[in-house]
């Protein structure tokens, strides 16, 4: 059963900020709001993902069409009868996002690693997307 305190704002709380940090359930969202960074290099895209605490076996990447799927899963267990908690952020989460991929990519040459909490997949440009520069000498 879960403790739900709310305030309208018209009269302050008697809790003040430590009702909020008591009872806000902000860690919900850190891990399904996953944060990404895309960028764009001259032979391929990288996308970023902040995954800190989710080890590689339980990282799922796959290839649905043109969708590229990432999703993860983790968890903290811990035996409660020895400790008492005042607060405990460490849980569950699970979090799944897809992206459009171009429908010229080359899907056996997309490569992905992890490192210090920070997922990279890099997307190969299909060479008619990749900038062609031409060096054109004076005569």
């Amino acid at each position: 059963m879960d403790i739900i305190r709310k305030n309208n704002g018209l009269l302050p709380s008697f809790f003040g900020n430590f009702e909020s940090d008591l009872f806000n359930d902000e860690r919900l969202d850190r891990f399904t709001n996953v944060a990404v960074n895309i960028k764009e290099c001259d032979d391929d895209f990288v996308i970023e993902m902040a995954i800190p605490g989710v080890k590689k076996e339980n990282i799922n990447i796959e290839i649905d069409g043109n969708k590229l799927i990432v999703s993860a899963e983790t968890s903290y267990e811990t035996d409660e009868t020895k400790d008492r908690y005042t607060r405990r952020e460490f849980s569950y989460g699970s979090f799944t996002r897809s992206f459009t991929l171009p429908r010229e990519v080359d899907v056996d040459k997309i490569n992905a690693s992890s490192n210090d909490g920070v997922l990279n997949i890099s997307i190969p440009k299909p060479d008619s997307k990749k900038k062609k520069v031409k060096k054109i000498t004076l005569k």
